[in-house]
């Protein structure tokens, strides 16, 4: 089995952690840089060539793309898809679970509790959104912010305003979300894979911070999640069809509410966290899914070569009945 790891570096732990247990069970595994691929189309073939020569054929892909390449890379993975290799996280699944607003209103259409969010531009109207929202303070966050930048409390409708004002002149669209003071400082991130979970991790800030992302210097803790909290972390990875889904938690006034979903969640945190071995089960995961559609594509080819025995069957038939048609 030969897979390839889409990244732009292969020293990240998670890439040197997924390379190191590919070999352990015996996978082939590439790491290729998407940007380093050109895709090619001429309306009767296509296929995807780097450094001048074309890729081989893949078994199996596995996405792993930065948010700074999202739209090259996405289109990297449609090529993929559009030759028939097995991906892990879809094109589809991966534009609408980065897509901070896109992936809110995907959830909430799957009946997946989220914080009360209004999509914006320009303070206009901030009255009846500050209202949506239901109290100050106010998270707002920049559509294009990643691990924790761009996220800000704001605890006055002076302060939210301002701020605005001066993110529409740089023309940034941005979400005013709903605070959940219930668990401020801490929330909870859910590894799952194939539909099942197999870690969970409490992240707590720093003294004087709000956002618990590890790259922030938030501390992480291994925890046993109630089964309220696991139902609705699978049913929101599902909710996007991702293979492989961080999906980050907290505690809201009504329960469980899911903040976003991640189509490429690192794991040194949660694995140094909780022990698991999350690389492992991935590589697991990914080598299962790709023998059954092995398996799949088998008995199609199967099917169609018994087909075209069963047909050429009848012709001989029909040619022979009319034969002897003729002859009485």
């Amino acid at each position: 089995m030969r897979i390839a790891i889409l990244s732009r570096n292969k020293n990240l732990h998670s890439i040197r952690r997924l390379l190191q247990e590919a070999k352990r069970i015996g996978i082939e595994c590439d790491v290729i840089d998407p940007l380093e691929c050109q895709l090619v189309v001429d309306g009767r073939s296509r296929c995807i060539q780097l450094h001048g020569k074309e890729l081989p054929v893949y078994d199996a892909v596995l996405p792993r793309i930065g948010t700074s390449i999202t739209d090259y890379g996405l289109a990297v993975v449609k090529h993929f898809e559009i030759l028939d290799t097995y991906v892990v996280n879809g094109s589809q699944s991966i534009s609408e679970s980065r897509d901070k607003f896109r992936s809110l209103q995907v959830l909430s259409a799957a009946g997946v509790r989220v914080p009360a969010t209004v999509l914006a531009r320009g303070s206009k109207n901030l009255r009846g959104a500050l209202a949506a929202v239901r109290e100050m303070p106010i998270i707002l966050k920049v559509l294009r912010g990643t691990q924790g930048v761009g996220v800000m409390l704001l605890h006055s409708p002076i302060s939210v305003a301002s701020v605005l004002e001066t993110l529409n002149t740089l023309e940034e669209d941005v979400l005013i979300q709903q605070f959940l003071k219930e668990s401020a400082g801490r929330d909870y991130r859910v590894f799952v894979v194939g539909g099942k979970i197999v870690a969970t991790m409490l992240r707590t800030a720093p003294t004087g911070e709000f956002r618990s992302n590890i790259h922030r210097g938030g501390e992480g803790s291994p925890i046993t999640l109630p089964a309220s909290y696991r139902r609705i972390a699978i049913r929101a990875a599902a909710a996007f069809g991702l293979g492989v889904a961080g999906v980050d938690l907290m505690e809201g006034p009504s329960g469980p509410t899911v903040l976003e979903v991640n189509s490429s969640p690192g794991f040194e945190g949660i694995e140094k966290a909780t022990k698991r071995n999350i690389a492992a089960t991935i590589m697991r995961f990914l080598a299962v899914e790709t023998r059954k559609k092995i398996r799949r594509e088998n008995r199609r080819k199967n099917a169609r070569k018994s087909n075209r025995v069963l047909a050429k069957k009848r012709t001989v038939k029909k040619k022979t009945a009319k034969k002897r048609t003729n002859r009485s």
